[in-house]
């Protein structure tokens, strides 16, 4: 990736890792655990509120001097100033700043997780769409609320965005933002500041920033986190820049044609050139992504209906029922999993149900002894589903196993017509199974 040959215009390069300390003022440092723009970032301890911490230090220098100490201490108190202005579920917090030996450092909650980075790479596993726009659409509210806040970013990209293992995503690194500055203009001979690869048309170009600049930069890593590559590479800077601001928004839908039109014109969207073309607040970014993300969850349980109802349409039980009352029972039961090994009903419970099973196969077990095995179309716990008795017999699953459980309680719900066809059905089978065991009874007395 282009990103390799193409460092941070913050990050620092080519410095030895330090000794790791055994206390940073009152925090207890346990292990390295990355490098911020302009230092290191620490796993510690708060002994006193009893907490993981982060400590980040701003010792960050490198022999060629691209990080002067005036820099780095600017990067310190820009970053402790905007952080400490946001307390946001989806920002990392900052919780202490201080100074010891020369050295700056800040204390901010400690994510047990990642960045996006490895959900990024180009030979890597994508993650589920509904996933990437969820993990976009809280970012959204966090850069909305910063942005309320009179606080810019200006360097968002995977690395600083952390993942926790609950997947909810925390937005981190403001060493680089933008305190909000009513007088400040447009200063054609500062240096621009994030890193490349993200960077907005205007940003490259060293115009004030707006917020939609954070937004394309977001844009940019949803792009990245559903394709595996960033809009727009290069050789070199120039290059890199030049096509930011002139090549044509590369369309999603050549890479992606699975995605819903709307997310492929949203992200175009993202990635306008121009900056009046773009969303102009998280706030609107969010209500869109969210409309998709309930659509994109409409449209799984709709597949996962469509699917169990394929399912139970596969059984002889369900030969006569329509595809509409097969709905019915469905709504009114539940079509659960059972991992092999796991027991479907245990003997001796009270368990007032009757199960059907859909895919898999289970044994029946008299204590320890095997008595009969199920598979797809068996049926078991009819005397139970009638009179709600003990279990006379264990029920394991031997394979993964998918099985309807329906219950005389929830049979109400359903319209009169296919509680009729249900039951006709359901005596059928009663019966039959009954006639089967008087045979074996029979056979066995006969032996």
């Amino acid at each position: 990736m282009v990103e390799n040959t193409l460092p941070s215009l913050n990050a620092p390069s080519g410095s030895d890792e330090p000794p790791v300390p055994d206390k940073i003022g009152k925090y207890e440092i346990h292990n390295l655990v990355g490098k911020g723009s302009c230092g290191f970032v620490y796993k510690g301890f708060d002994p006193f509120v009893r907490r993981d911490v982060a400590v980040k230090t701003s010792r960050g220098f490198t022999e060629d001097h691209s990080h002067d100490e005036e820099s780095i201490r600017r990067a310190f108190f820009t970053e402790a100033h905007a952080a400490g202005m946001l307390s946001h579920p989806h920002i990392v917090s900052l919780y202490d700043a201080g100074t010891e030996a020369g050295m700056n450092y800040l204390v901010m909650e400690f994510v047990d997780g990642d960045n996006l980075a490895p959900a990024c790479t180009r030979n890597g596993a994508r993650l589920p769409v509904d996933q990437v726009v969820d993990i976009i659409f809280k970012c959204a509210k966090a850069l909305d609320y910063s942005h309320s806040k009179g606080v810019l970013h200006r360097d968002i990209k995977p690395t600083n965005i952390m993942l926790t293992r609950d997947g909810v995503p925390k937005v981190m690194d403001f060493s680089v933002a933008e305190v909000n500055d009513p007088t400040a203009t447009a200063d054609p001979r500062r240096h621009a500041v994030g890193s490349p690869l993200y960077m907005s048309p205007e940003q490259v170009q060293r115009n004030k920033l707006e917020p939609a600049s954070d937004l394309y930069s977001l844009g940019v890593v949803m792009y990245q986190l559903l394709t595996g590559e960033t809009p727009y590479t290069g050789t070199d800077l120039l290059h890199l820049f030049a096509a930011i601001r002139h090549a044509p928004v590369p369309q999603i839908e050549a890479k992606r044609p699975d995605l819903p039109r709307e997310l492929s014109t949203l992200i175009n969207r993202l990635l306008a050139k121009k900056v009046e073309q773009r969303y102009q607040s998280g706030r609107e970014l969010g209500n869109d992504l969210l409309r998709i993300f309930e659509r994109l969850k409409q449209t799984d349980l709709n597949l996962s209906r469509r699917e169990n109802r394929d399912s139970l349409r596969s059984l002889r039980f369900f030969d006569s029922f329509s595809d509409e009352e097969i709905g019915e029972i469905l709504s009114a039961s539940h079509l659960l999993t059972y991992a092999a090994g796991a027991d479907v009903v245990r003997e001796g419970d009270i368990d007032g149900a009757f199960y059907l099973i859909a895919r898999g196969n289970a044994e029946v077990r008299k204590g320890n002894t095997v008595i009969n095995t199920l598979m797809k179309g068996d049926c078991f716990g009819e005397i139970g589903f009638l009179t709600a008795t003990r279990r006379t017999a264990t029920v394991t699953a031997a394979t993964q196993v998918l099985a309807l459980r329906v219950s005389s309680t929830l049979l109400d719900q359903v319209s009169a017509d296919c509680q009729l066809r249900f039951y006709k059905i359901f005596t059928q089978t009663l019966i039959y199974r009954l006639s089967l065991t008087n045979a074996k009874l029979s056979a066995a007395k006969g032996g």
